[in-house]
């Protein structure tokens, strides 16, 4: 009976493994011969099943791997990222034509809906916004919201008057650090560029340039509980962002099985995800303590200028826009999701408001070195 039962219990691991066998040799003669008869095949290295060409990436940054394809292949070339074939032009007269700004362009479209992109999009590049969007009627309506938002009386001055302040404040501190202290300005304008791109957008100081000064054992400055409590939350707040900027990466790179199953691609996946919950939790939070704010105030109080507010009263009784648009589709208020959209959009810097923002800081640095 025991000599039976080894085996029958032989056969079947046999069988089993025999199954598997013949499972992965039909997959990898399957995917080896979609490679081979792929149509317009552009050179580039060589996938490997599942991974593609993901494992070839590591130990460099995006960037720089990006860069060493591009010496080693040309000016055109393809690699397998995520189950998906990614074509990579790296000349400039050959994308020029792709990055017209007009709606007769014949490249409206910039990301196409995948299986594996929807995974993609999941992680929180869902698509909406403007810079991400791939339905028109939607990208149409966001973008005439960002149109009326910058238009709107006095949201140029406000901008400069808020980067003039915040420069003077991130000057305040290097003087108080003296003369002699060796500044690391990469650190110090990352983080007054992320300042300031979210007091815009939302109207909130999130203390990122305070924070940093802080940081230094030779500031002159205490904090109270309270101010200490408000810019370490800040701090968390902005290494938050950075980290699901990071993250976007991973769903680049890896297809849905690779994020699954394998086991430390998996606990980083499930870090990233906890980091996006909190994340986006945080901008919501601010959406709907704006919305109840603006509630509350009274019709003969003024609002002030920021892209939130004018995001939230667009088309409704209090709007503060002055640019309207006679198109009635166009005319409904944002909902809450939707106004989340154009703000993460911009805050990942993806958005005109970011890239506007950046020409007032270029512009005022410019002039305040200048006349120093």
């Amino acid at each position: 009976m025991t000599v039976l039962s080894t085996i029958l219990s032989s056969s079947v691991n046999y069988g089993v493994f025999s199954t598997l066998v013949v499972i992965t040799i039909i997959y990898v003669t399957r995917y080896y011969y979609n490679y081979f008869t792929r149509p317009n095949p552009l050179p580039g290295p060589f996938p490997l099943p599942i991974l593609g060409n993901a494992h070839q990436r590591f130990g460099y940054e995006h960037i720089d791997w990006l860069m060493l394809l591009h010496k080693k292949y040309g000016d055109m070339y393809e690699s397998q990222m995520a189950g998906q074939r990614i074509i990579i032009v790296a000349r400039t007269d050959l994308i020029e034509n792709m990055n017209v700004p007009s709606s007769k362009t014949k490249y409206p479209i910039r990301n196409l809906i995948t299986e594996d992109s929807m995974e993609y999009m999941k992680y929180g590049t869902s698509g909406a916004g403007i810079s991400r969007n791939t339905d028109y009627k939607s990208w149409k309506y966001n973008r005439q919201f960002v149109s009326q938002a910058m238009m709107t009386p006095g949201f140029n001055d406000k901008a400069i008057e808020r980067v003039t302040r915040l420069w003077e404040e991130m000057e305040s501190y290097w003087n108080d650090l003296g003369e002699n202290k060796e500044l690391d300005l990469k650190q110090w304008m990352a983080r007054f560029t992320n300042e300031i791109i979210f007091e815009i957008l939302t109207g909130v100081k999130n203390n990122a340039v305070a924070y940093y000064y802080n940081t230094f054992p030779e500031n002159n400055y205490s904090l109270n509980e309270n101010e200490n409590e408000k810019v370490e939350e800040s701090e968390k707040f902005i290494n938050s962002l950075e980290t699901f900027d990071r993250g976007l990466i991973y769903f680049f790179m890896f297809n849905k099985f690779i994020r699954h199953y394998v086991p430390f691609i998996r606990g980083q996946i499930k870090n990233l995800l906890k980091n996006r919950d909190y994340l986006f939790d945080k901008i919501y939070n601010i959406i709907k303590e704006r919305r109840i704010e603006i509630e509350n105030t009274t019709l003969d109080q003024p609002l002030r200028y920021d892209m939130l507010t004018s995001y939230l009263t667009a088309n409704t009784p209090r709007d503060i826009n002055v640019t309207k648009h006679a198109d009635d589709d166009l005319l409904k208020p944002m909902s809450d999701s939707e106004v989340f959209d154009n703000i993460f959009d911009s805050l990942l810097g993806g958005g005109t408001v970011s890239r506007f923002i950046i020409i007032i800081i270029t512009i005022i640095l410019i002039f305040i070195f200048k006349n120093v």
